[in-house]
């Protein structure tokens, strides 16, 4: 059982492209300037957004854009489309949650599985076409640990581990 993307988890991915692209360009244009009558605060503000915003889209892709093949006794997770590949057996993984994401485009469902109490899988209703067959797996085979209340703080902080 493999998971199958939405046409919406291409897109932040298409907008890494972008971001990295005015990052390159753009702020060594701000900050390398031979008009020194620029304001020091647009020298520092508009650099900062664009890194700041290219951090919060590059964890997202990294953490929830991920594909998911479910084997016989071993879950294999690709992130980078392909690029990273972890896999865990059955025996590693002690259970799941899920909680909910709440915002302008609707309520979306995400599902993570645990090892040693920490989220090593996170799959989304958003980013997976097939998210509830999965999830009937997973209920059928793992654990449940319960309702996790969702955290833009946890979300946040997961960008960076």
């Amino acid at each position: 059982m493999k998971t199958k993307f939405t046409f919406k988890a291409f897109l932040p991915a298409l907008l890494l492209i972008p971001f990295l692209y005015l990052i390159i360009v753009v702020i060594p244009g701000i900050i390398i300037t031979e008009n020194y009558n620029t304001p020091l605060f647009p020298r520092i503000f508009i650099p900062s957004i664009l890194i700041f915003s290219f951090l919060i889209v590059f964890g997202e892709v990294r953490t929830k854009c991920i594909s998911v093949t479910i084997n016989k006794n071993e879950i294999v997770v690709k992130r980078f489309f392909g690029l990273q590949t972890k896999t865990y057996k059955f025996s590693e993984i002690e259970g799941w949650k899920y909680s909910h994401l709440t915002g302008k485009g609707g309520t979306y469902e995400y599902l993570y599985l645990y090892k040693d109490g920490m989220k090593v899988i996170k799959m989304s209703q958003f980013y997976h076409k097939n998210y509830f067959q999965i999830k009937n797996y997973i209920q059928g085979n793992f654990k449940y640990l319960g309702y996790e209340q969702l955290s833009y703080i946890d979300e946040f902080k997961e960008i960076f581990k």
